[in-house]
């Protein structure tokens, strides 16, 4: 019977050390729930303030937008309102000798006659010459190119 006892003996301390290990366990772990709970509610404060902070990017976003698009409005109608009263480009002509020409035919003839020689240069600039008692008109484009139109 001895040996009953102590293996009943050693079975109750085994029991015993192992409750207070979960014991220790569970107070160890209480303890790191505690210690981290701090930095939980800080996550927490600082998860509330980003989301302020974008909903307050957003507003100031979205009123940006507003004001833009207002302004885009304003300046579109302005735009409207000019072309509905009419204002254009005046009509220039030059007159010599009893012979009369629009400056803007002559324009479209120099683009003209330079396009048929420079089919694959874009004209970005033109300075045009009149000379009425020669009946032509001198072109230069993008201050590289000459020629000449006759009316």
């Amino acid at each position: 019977m001895d040996t009953k006892k102590t293996m009943q003996d050693v079975k109750k301390e085994a029991e015993k050390a192992a409750e207070k290990a979960v014991t220790e366990v569970k107070a160890e772990a209480a303890k790191a729930v505690e210690g981290a709970k701090p930095t939980v509610a800080k996550a927490k404060a600082g998860v509330a303030k980003a989301k302020a902070g974008v909903k307050k990017t957003a507003k100031t976003a979205k009123k940006t937008a507003a004001k833009t698009a207002a302004k885009a409005k304003t300046e579109v109608k302005r735009a409207a309102d000019k072309a509905v009263k009419g204002e254009s480009a005046p009509v220039v002509y030059v007159q010599y000798q009893g012979a009369e020409e629009k400056v803007e035919d002559l324009v479209a003839a120099a683009k003209a006659a330079f396009s048929a020689e420079h089919a694959r240069t874009k004209v970005t600039d033109l300075k045009l010459y009149i000379k009425p008692e020669e009946r032509a008109a001198y072109y230069v484009i993008n201050e590289k190119f000459a020629g000449r139109v006759d009316f």
